[in-house]
């Protein structure tokens, strides 16, 4: 089955940031030029449209709502790049710490007082 993407397709005012990506989602590290792009141009749409705010106007955002919800398979870019989005929100991140071990025990021990007698 394949959806045609009209011009009319995921319409939406403005430009969609996230507070989550402060320097972008661009610069974000976890999506490529081209769906850093789509979700700039279309995020507002997309979001809109999977919170059930704005109706879909066609079959494309029919089919995106029902990929949105787990009802169906993503089948274009849109929705793959939705989906991707939405995963990268309940991403955790790690931060990895060095620390030399000995350096801190041998601290601990150099200040308790020893005892020779």
């Amino acid at each position: 089955m394949s959806l045609a993407i009209t011009v009319e397709s995921f319409q939406c005012k403005g430009i969609f940031s996230d507070r989550r990506f402060p320097r972008g989602l661009a610069r974000a590290g976890m999506f490529t030029l081209t769906e850093a792009q789509l979700l700039e141009r279309h995020g507002r749409a997309y979001q809109a449209l999977s919170e059930g705010t704005q109706a879909p106007q066609d079959e494309t955002e029919q089919h995106f709502v029902q990929v949105a919800h787990g009802e169906a398979e993503p089948q274009s870019m849109h929705e793959k790049v939705w989906l991707k989005y939405q995963k990268s929100l309940t991403r955790r991140s790690y931060c990895l710490t060095s620390s030399n071990r000995q350096d801190a025990e041998e601290s601990r021990y150099q200040s308790e007082p020893l005892d020779l007698d």
